[in-house]
């Protein structure tokens, strides 16, 4: 049984309450940068620096930027009149469903049950706005806060390995020795091929039968995400943006592996692998070893992939590929 304490609104008093935006804002971005600037990557890191930047104006600016505007339905843990705990929840897509994010400690103040209480009061929150369930994510190696997590009743759903590297530093990857067969059903050559505008819906149904709805973070795709038109094209050319996609079929036409690759000018190319579960073990070096060739071809950005961590194969492969692994994420569910 899960025990949640009440609503705290307080603020004048030692403990958690209600975050606000009108003088907490500088604090809280003072906190989120002590506890996470070193675990970021270059452009979440210049986001934080933004927003701290813009949280030292009037109260007016910073509730303006997006960032410090995500914080709206949080609490914070003060002591002495010093923010020194944070949690921050965000509404998502699916109704009933809620995510935890910033859930931040100082570092002299750790071991108190500080994580906890916030953590409880975020529980009341959805709980008062009947919410079914509550997602999060936390370092998978960061064993007591799984065990915090854990402890106020959240399972770990599985776990996801955010992967970076620069188009400059990609090795080849060999392809298979031997042509891939569909010997399912009769020896014939699975080939990759573009994906053709007729199949984005066979895609997005490739992409959930592969990947669980619960790891997919902040949301899933929306249903015509590998959707493509002309007018589409032409809106991302003019915004700098391109995406392509390419898959595995079998000689029947069915779509058992997939590549995405996303990208946009001065961000870096963004990529998705998706492998059939009864094709795993058998499409991830053909289909690795295509996306290295395409992406040595386009410019010279950093690149993201984030991909199940119990994929093994994957795994040695992205290493092979010269990719490293920056963090890994375990995805945690309260059911409500």
């Amino acid at each position: 049984m899960i025990v949640t304490a009440p609503l705290h609104d307080q603020s004048n008093h030692d403990g958690p309450r209600l975050i606000n935006l009108n003088r907490d804002v500088p604090q809280v971005m003072k906190l989120l940068e002590l506890v996470f600037g070193g675990t970021l990557d270059t452009e979440g890191q210049q986001m934080l620096s933004d927003s701290t930047r813009a949280s030292q104006g009037p109260a007016f600016l910073w509730r303006l930027n997006p960032a410090a505007s995500k914080l709206a339905m949080g609490f914070v843990w003060e002591v002495d009149g010093h923010i020194v705990g944070n949690v921050t929840l965000l509404n998502t897509k699916t109704e009933g469903r809620y995510q935890v994010v910033n859930v931040a400690v100082h570092p002299d103040f750790r071991r108190r049950g500080i994580a906890r209480g916030l953590m409880q009061q975020v529980t009341a929150m959805v709980r008062q706005r009947n919410g079914r369930e509550i997602l999060l994510q936390v370092d998978k190696n960061n064993s007591s806060a799984v065990t915090l997590y854990q402890s106020i009743g959240y399972e770990a759903l599985g776990s996801m390995t955010n992967w970076q590297t620069a188009v400059s530093r990609l090795r080849a990857i060999l392809p298979p020795l031997q042509p891939l067969t569909d010997t399912a059903t009769r020896p014939a050559a699975v080939r990759i091929r573009d994906l053709k505008r007729s199949e984005w819906a066979a895609a997005y149904a490739l992409d959930r039968a592969s990947l669980p709805a619960e790891l997919n973070w902040p949301e899933l795709p929306p249903p015509d995400f590998y959707k493509t038109s002309w007018w589409g094209q032409a809106v991302n050319m003019i915004n700098g943006r391109r995406a392509e996609s390419w898959v595995a079929a079998t000689a029947q036409e069915a779509l058992v592996g997939l590549i995405h690759i996303f990208s946009e000018w001065g961000q870096p190319h963004i990529v998705l692998v998706r492998i059939h579960p009864a094709w795993r073990g058998q499409l991830e070096r053909p289909l690795a070893a295509k996306m290295v060739r395409r992406l040595q071809d386009m410019p010279r950005r950093n690149i993201r992939l984030e991909h199940p961590d119990d994929d093994l194969m994957m795994n040695e492969l992205l290493r092979e590929a010269n990719f490293t692994p920056r963090r890994i994420l375990t995805h945690m569910r309260l059911r409500l």
